[in-house]
């Protein structure tokens, strides 16, 4: 395992402590650098990313819904109508049928029973995903997508100047013969880190690791196949409307939730402070500076001249033995000659004088020295003065910006307040309204249920009249058919008794005849009487067998008659069903009608609140991104403030923020409850005219039901009468046949 900064310093520190420990060289350097003019500037800063971790713990707890539902979407079918030429149908249908009997104009020709169409309604039916819950889940995603970014942006391209530290330092000072300047400038600056997209404890991520996940985790739901379908639907806007799946589903409770929250979060849900110091350099740090003066004159010294030279001094320095005495030396300049000729011209000037203009010209390039030193002090004077004013003025504009943020909210709070006292006003007007469609609807379905059950009692009167109706003529013709009985009997009757009354005259003729023939003929007469009486016989056979045949006519007849009677009531009643059939269905087709009518009229409002709602949108990110360059311009002039001040602001508005959020959360609270309470009475009402309403349709059924079993049971006694009828009927005939027969018998006798 590879050590610690800390550790490989304290090592330094040790190995540099025992170099310096009995070595008479670096003890000399080191107090001549103590003894020499030392500067020291130590500067850190530190930007310190505080976030808000509650909307992160909100969209991780939304996440494993969010996949369930995608995973497993809501669809529903889709029907559409459309007429299309003959030749173009794909399959033809009841509705199909239904459309062509209501729009005769279609029909090209009819031959027999054959209808030759020019166009036809088609219907197309196919699966669809544009369901209200699935565009909600549409929308909660992309507002999603555009929450994470605008946070996810700023924190990741702000991760870079999170921590830089510098260290200066210049020294001046005397060793020797030598006049040594040491300058020491190092920097270390963070630069952005890479974060791990691949988390195996989420529990145990840092901030960053868990915004990545769920920017990632959000990205990839945006991009499923069940967000595709989804790509040109229309977008929901609030209120969400609490749909049986919305509040009862936990999976589309967790998504509502998370959209209240996201809509309700008006942060930006981290915070930056920025720390910096500017400390002073520790006698321990200073000690340390100074060995490595040491160390650096050391790797100079070996680098720049021989190596015996230098140990040459060395080994005066030891000999010296007092590392802390100064020693002056006075050597004869080298270079001497060289720099002369630089100098002077003139070659006759003895040593003397030469070495005086050389002394002159060194006073004179340090006066100059002195005088761009006191520039260079003038200079800095003027540098740290300017800093100081512009400090000054960046505290002031902090001060201004803080006083004009401050005013900012009073006025953005002003603005909620008259926001929601506008949202409570509109609310209470939508209840009322709500309040007076109900009533609207209720007074509409009163005046329904009355007309129907008006048109319900007209129909049964008619149906009534029209039994009664058919029950008299019943009985009229049944009357008539008994009349035409009797009168038919009575004629057979005195056919009869005519046929007696010639037969006993012929009998009378006879026996006359019979006397004033000769008695030789009497066994001839009674051959000629008996064949007659055979032939009588016969007659009255042929006769009765001719009564039988058309009596047997007769109820065949009458058979017929009341066959086609019922024939016709049968499709008088299939007439009447068709022609309430057809009034159901024309009612439905209008009220699809109005409902395909409705829905264009709403689809066309709801274009043109997306295009209101697009263009606010658009003013709203040019607001969002001009806020962002605002808010950018005054993170970089912050950068500059005092950390109590900072400290102090941060504090004051965490306050405000929380005030705000507890006021904002109870009126949120109050508005909750009492829509709550409505949704409740509303739904009561609503539950109690569903009840009036199936008690209605309840009671009509029982009416229909009372009529069909009276009808049935009239059906029962019509069926009773006429078979009593045909008994009778029957029993007259066999009387008449009996009659017949003791007719005959008679007549044999006499």
């Amino acid at each position: 395992m590879a050590k610690s900064v800390a550790q490989l310093y304290n090592e330094f520190r040790a190995d540099i402590s025992e170099i310096y420990n009995g070595e008479p060289f670096y003890q000399k350097i080191l107090s001549d650098t103590e003894r020499g003019k030392n500067e020291f500037s130590l500067f850190n800063r530190y930007f310190e990313k505080k976030i808000d971790l509650r909307w992160v713990d909100a969209i991780e707890a939304c996440i494993i819904p969010l996949d369930t539902i995608i995973r497993n979407p809501r669809k529903f079918i889709v029907q559409e109508e459309e007429i299309v030429p003959i030749e173009r149908a794909r399959k033809i249908t009841a509705e199909s049928v239904r459309h062509l009997a209501q729009h005769t104009n279609l029909i090209a020709r009819v031959e027999g029973d054959t209808v030759t169409p020019t166009s036809i309604l088609n219907v197309f039916r196919e699966e669809s995903f544009e369901i209200y819950e699935n565009r909600f889940i549409f929308t909660l995603l992309r507002n999603l997508q555009r929450f994470i970014d605008d946070r996810y942006n700023v924190l990741f391209n702000m991760a870079n100047d999170e921590e830089m530290s510098s260290l200066k330092m210049n020294s001046e000072f005397v060793s020797g013969h030598e006049k040594i300047n040491y300058k020491l400038e190092i920097s270390a600056q963070t630069i952005n880190e890479r974060v791990d997209e691949h988390i195996d404890d989420p529990k145990s991520a840092s901030a960053f690791q868990r915004i990545e996940r769920i920017k990632r985790i959000v990205n990839e739901f945006a991009h499923s196949s069940f967000i595709n379908e989804l790509r040109n639907c229309t977008p929901v806007r609030p209120p969400i409307m609490r749909t049986n799946v919305i509040s009862k589903d936990p999976n589309f409770k967790a998504c509502l939730a998370l959209w209240q929250f996201i809509s309700a979060y008006d942060e930006v849900g981290y915070e930056i402070i920025s720390n910096e110091s500017n400390d002073m350099v520790s006698d321990d740090y200073r000690d340390n500076l100074f060995k490595m003066v040491g160390v650096n004159y050391m790797m100079l010294k070996g680098n720049s001249m021989a190596q015996d030279k230098l140990n040459e001094l060395i080994e005066e320095v030891k000999k010296g033995k007092g590392g802390g005495s100064r020693r002056t030396r006075r050597l004869k300049p080298k270079m001497i000659k060289r720099v002369v000729e630089e100098i002077v011209t003139n070659y006759d000037m003895d040593e003397v004088e030469i070495r005086k203009i050389f002394l002159d010209e060194l006073k004179r390039q340090t006066k100059k020295k002195i005088a761009g030193e006191e520039k260079i002090k003038a200079a800095i004077g003027r540098a740290l003065a300017s800093e100081k004013a512009r400090k000054a003025a960046i505290e002031a504009k902090i001060k201004a910006e803080i006083q004009r943020k401050k005013d900012i909210e009073k006025r953005k709070r002003q603005r909620e307040l008259a926001r929601i006292a506008k949202e409570k006003a509109l609310e209470k007007e939508r209840i009322a309204k709500e309040k007076a469609r109900i009533k609207a609807k209720k007074e509409k379905e009163l005046a329904l249920a009355k007309e129907k059950a008006a048109k319900e009692r007209e129909r049964q009167r008619i149906a009534k009249q029209k039994a009664l109706e058919a029950e008299r003529i019943a009985k009229e013709k049944e009357r008539a058919r008994i009349q035409k009985e009797k009168e038919r009997a009575a004629k057979l009757k005195a056919l009869e008794e005519e046929k007696k009354r010639k037969a006993a005259e012929l009998a009378k003729q006879r026996k006359l005849k019979e006397q004033e023939l000769l008695l030789a003929k009497k066994e001839k007469e009674k051959a000629a009487k008996a064949a007659q009486r055979e032939r009588e016989r016969e007659a009255r056979e042929k006769a009765l067998q001719a009564e039988k045949a058309k009596a047997a006519a007769a109820r065949e007849k009458e058979r017929a008659r009341i066959a086609a009677e019922k024939a016709k009531q049968a499709e008088k009643d299939k007439l009447a069903r068709e022609k309430q059939r057809e009034k159901e269905r024309i009612a439905k087709e209008k009220a699809a009608q109005i409902a395909k009518e409705k829905a264009a009229i709403a689809k066309q409002k709801e274009k043109e609140k997306l295009a209101k709602q697009k263009a606010l949108q658009a003013e709203k990110d040019k607001l969002a991104r001009e806020k962002q360059k605002e808010k950018e311009r005054l993170a970089k002039e912050k950068a500059a403030q005092i950390a109590k001040e900072k400290a102090a602001i941060a504090k004051q508005k965490e306050k405000e923020k929380l005030a705000k959020q507890k006021a904002l959360q109870a009126e949120k609270e109050k508005l909750a409850r009492e829509k709550q309470k409505e949704k409740e009475r509303l739904a009561k009402e609503k539950a109690a005219q569903i009840a009036k309403e199936k008690a209605a349709l309840a009671k009509q059924k029982e009416k229909e039901r009372l009529a069909k079993e009276k009808a049935a049971q009239i059906a029962k006694e019509k069926a009773a009468l006429a078979k009593q009828k045909e008994k009778e009927k029957l029993a007259k005939q066999k009387a008449a046949q009996a009659n017949n027969k003791k007719t005959g018998g008679n007549d044999e006798n006499n």
